[in-house]
């Protein structure tokens, strides 16, 4: 069969359209999620749709909102944002609809109190607060850690505290696990942006630190993970291949950094870290 060039264009669209659209993202922390609920022995159905939902709203919201510094971090994303406005718009609606009903249909109409002061927070991410120039963003160099505590304490304190279970060792292991997988994949994110984010003057961690401090805070930060998953495998709650896995995705990351790469594809190697311990769970 011929090759079609229009078919071609069209898959590699869609792909693109997917990715930038945050469904894989979505997808990976609520696979990270799953892997957190199993090791701690929790039901992890009953958040999972507010998890992935949830990450939808808040970053196709905030990709709604044109930030100054996208033209330079993320060309590809600025290139496609009149095109992708028009499915941001309908997945914030499909998102909305889930987090409103799925409290309802779960018998949990408590959450809608939270969800609604977490939402309506996070909401001035990127956007100022009204008559203020302030947002989330601005937050000096704090910012690179907000996304990845709060994010672990959706899905695993909230998890555990839900069930009536106080937070003992296991749990805060496990917590401390999935915040440094988070802050790897938040750090590298950061440090694609160093030169947007330094016109534009949002203070993170890697603006502050540079390329190569960075580089060596990440290392440490993967240092800190693989010892981490070292522990829960030895204590029986992750499996034998969980070290090796995360390793070996913490150097396919790092050497990335050290080579010439389209943003584009060094945020999916970053999202891809988050999948594998879902990848090495189902294969447990």
């Amino acid at each position: 069969m011929a090759h079609d060039p229009d078919t071609a264009n069209w898959f590699k669209s869609l792909l693109i359209s997917v990715y930038l659209l945050e469904l894989v993202g979505a997808s990976a922390v609520t696979a990270l999620g799953y892997v957190a609920c199993r090791i701690l022995q929790i039901a992890w159905i009953p958040s999972a749709p507010l998890w992935f939902a949830g990450y939808l709203l808040i970053y196709n919201l905030d990709h709604l909102y044109s930030d100054p510094a996208d033209n330079l971090n993320t060309p590809l994303r600025f290139r496609w944002s009149a095109r992708l406005r028009p499915c941001r718009s309908v997945l914030v609606w499909v998102s909305c609809a889930i987090l409103l009903f799925w409290p309802l249909v779960t018998g949990r109409l408590w959450l809608l109190v939270p969800l609604t002061v977490a939402l309506s927070v996070f909401h001035f991410y990127s956007r100022p607060i009204p008559s203020t120039d302030f947002r989330l963003k601005n937050l000096s160099y704090v910012k690179s850690l907000i996304a990845p505590g709060a994010i672990a304490v959706v899905l695993v304190l909230w998890p555990v505290l839900e069930i009536g279970r106080v937070p003992r060792q296991k749990e805060w292991l496990v917590f401390i696990w999935i915040f440094l997988v988070l802050t790897m994949n938040s750090l590298v994110f950061d440090y694609r942006d160093i030169i947007g984010d330094r016109v534009t003057g949002t203070k993170t961690i890697p603006t502050l630190l540079g390329h190569e401090r960075t580089r060596g805070l990440l290392f440490l930060v993967a240092g800190a993970l693989v010892f981490t998953t070292i522990a829960l495998s030895w204590l029986g709650l992750a499996g034998a291949l969980m070290p090796g896995a995360l390793s070996i995705g913490c150097i396919v990351l790092l050497l990335s950094l050290r080579f010439p790469m389209q943003p584009v594809l060094l945020s999916l190697l970053a999202d891809l870290l988050l999948l594998l311990p879902a990848i090495v769970e189902l294969l447990r």
